[in-house]
């Protein structure tokens, strides 16, 4: 943000903002704005976008990561549930045209503020606004939605070239633990499968407005090849959510859930050599993978 001829820190601006509309942070978002130059400019390093790329921004808020991808020459689609904050989105960075629940900024935009639920928005319609086959993707996850925006990006990484995202350190944790350890968990498994992942920096509560009360830290993504066919890969995804649905459960009765009934997960268990009384913390990514392959 720029005013009065010199660049104001992310910090004075989201304060002058806030004086200026008298906007709220919506806790029930999870709203927790990163303010911190380098932290921001850090994220912006990781991702890497090129000029002309595309790049998705998950909840831009205020726009000051939307700022620096934008000085890289990135054409961003930034997606904002909360509708005051992408109005101040457009406001601030200059967009002019409405397109319902679009705006976009230059001609071709080099910004469009896409007003919708990234959970119900999908990846496609995104990239059709772009005119792009793929993307790069980054945004501060609010704890609530991280499972299901990583597990939403990680089912459409033939699409996705990178992501980068900052989570709270207990989710980092989970992403890369492994089987037998207590973050072990479904997504530890699909992050496994799906990408390789790298826990690059932490960030303090100090470095966002309001403070949280945790620790956050940037995580980057990048896919790998599918080792299994789309069908066999939603197998995968559903055995694994259902063996971590409740971690004390037998897995005979997990992949019941799956199979439709216990015979038919017996049947299953005994092809891929896997004992029925396991439990499903035990089982590294391979057996899970026999698992869906059979």
């Amino acid at each position: 943000m720029t005013a009065g001829g010199f660049r104001q820190t992310p910090a004075q601006a989201l304060r002058i903002l806030q004086a200026e509309h008298r906007f709220k942070f919506r806790k029930s978002l999870g709203q927790h704005f990163l303010v911190d130059p380098r932290a921001l400019d850090g994220i912006v390093r990781a991702l890497a976008p090129g000029a002309g790329e595309t790049v998705v921004e998950v909840g831009p808020g205020a726009g000051f990561l939307t700022e620096r991808l934008l000085e890289t020459g990135a054409r961003v689609i930034a997606v904002e549930v909360d509708p005051v904050m992408a109005d101040l989105l457009a406001r601030h960075t200059g967009s002019k045209t409405n397109l319902g629940s679009q705006t976009s900024l230059g001609n071709p935009p080099a910004l469009t503020i896409v007003r919708r639920d990234i959970l119900s928005t999908e990846l496609d319609e995104l990239l059709v606004l772009a005119e792009a086959k793929t993307c790069r993707v980054v945004g501060n996850l609010p704890y609530q939605i991280t499972s299901p925006v990583l597990f939403k990006f990680l089912a459409a990484r033939d699409r996705v070239t990178r992501m980068v995202f900052t989570v709270q350190r207990e989710v980092g944790t989970r992403m890369a633990a492994g089987p037998g350890s207590k973050d072990y968990g479904s997504l530890s498994v699909a992050v496994a499968y799906a990408a390789l992942c790298e826990s690059l920096f932490g960030i303090a509560p100090a470095a966002f407005i309001p403070r949280p009360r945790v620790q956050s830290v940037v995580v980057r993504l990048t896919p790998l090849p599918r080792r299994l066919d789309a069908g066999r890969e939603a197998r995968l995804f559903a055995l694994v959510r259902a063996a971590f649905q409740q971690r004390r459960k037998q897995l005979v009765n997990s992949v019941a859930e799956v199979c439709g009934d216990k015979e038919a997960a017996r049947a299953l268990l005994a092809a891929a050599g896997i004992a029925e009384t396991r439990r499903g913390e035990t089982l590294n990514l391979s057996e899970f993978e026999l698992l869906a392959a059979h």
